[in-house]
């Protein structure tokens, strides 16, 4: 199990940081329905849970990069955020307009129709802790699979094969709130389409801070939007009646994803950012395995 310079083998530090990546994310949602026992509101129950589960997974990362991988944290791919700001600002944008494509999509082919929305008080709630949960799940899944995992993964083989692993695991974690069968297939699917997209962010961007913007603002416009090919939630925004069936969702917003990657890839080439064929800040001469 010990490979040079006496470190766990790849596949069991993998292993060892996805299992406590999980337990980190339990406990923060054990704290989130304590407080709410308590009679602590909701709101601030999210607010518990996603700073919980952000701190949490920022600490296991560093742990395990520094005293278990014994590589720099800069191989994270998180530098100083004020000097990405514009990367944030730009992968939020997308991730609103690639929504708002799908839907608008599925609105014109009549796929959805607008029953009712919710106001008030409630749609701030609502707002509010979509946006919690969005930036939490967001930084997290980004610093794991992008982050931690890509890395691992991209410094010991070619980048082509650390995406795909990168992505079925990916795809495999979001299953567990899908399940399988065909609409769990045709999701698992879009999941590693959207993992190329995210990828891609990171290798151009040499940062996870436009995939985290792109994460976050792409869920939290889907919880309120009811874009249910990309979030499942029990509230939306806007109450939606659908005539076609998730898996078509799924495959709509698969395109949609393909379109953003060509046209990332065009805005790459037109501002001439280039990447290599291996894993960004990655050591010299240092495998991962």
């Amino acid at each position: 199990m010990l490979t040079q310079p006496y470190r766990l083998a790849l596949f069991w530090r993998l292993l060892g940081y996805l299992f406590l990546f999980i337990v980190v994310n339990l406990l923060a949602n054990v704290a989130r329905v304590g407080a709410q026992a308590l009679g602590i509101p909701p709101a601030i129950g999210r607010l518990v849970f996603t700073l919980l589960y952000i701190g949490g997974v920022l600490g296991l990362t560093y742990a395990y990069r520094r005293f278990v991988d014994r590589r720099p944290w800069q191989g994270m791919g998180l530098p100083a955020l004020k000097q990405h700001l514009p990367d944030v600002a730009g992968g939020m944008v997308c991730g609103m307009l690639l929504v708002a494509i799908a839907l608008g999509i599925e609105y014109a082919a009549h796929w959805i129709q607008v029953v009712g929305t919710i106001s008030g008080a409630s749609a701030l709630t609502l707002l509010f802790d979509s946006l919690f949960l969005s930036l939490a799940f967001g930084v997290c899944e980004e610093i794991c699979f992008r982050g931690y995992l890509f890395q691992n993964l991209g410094e010991g083989r070619p980048l082509w094969q650390a995406t795909l692993i990168t992505g079925v695991i990916f795809g495999a974690f979001h299953l567990l709130s899908v399940g399988l069968g065909a609409r769990g297939l045709s999701f698992f699917l879009f999941i590693m389409v959207l993992n190329v997209f995210l990828v891609l962010t990171r290798l151009l961007t040499r940062s996870l801070w436009m995939a985290i913007g792109f994460h976050t603002a792409f869920d939290w416009l889907a919880i309120n939007l009811g874009l249910g090919a990309v979030v499942l939630a029990d509230r939306h925004l806007l109450q939606i009646e659908r005539t076609v069936s998730l898996i078509s969702e799924d495959l709509l917003s698969m395109f949609v994803v393909g379109l953003g990657i060509l046209l990332f890839i065009g805005w790459a080439w037109w501002s001439k950012r280039r990447f290599t064929g291996r894993a960004p800040l990655a050591e010299d001469g240092q495998s991962s395995r």
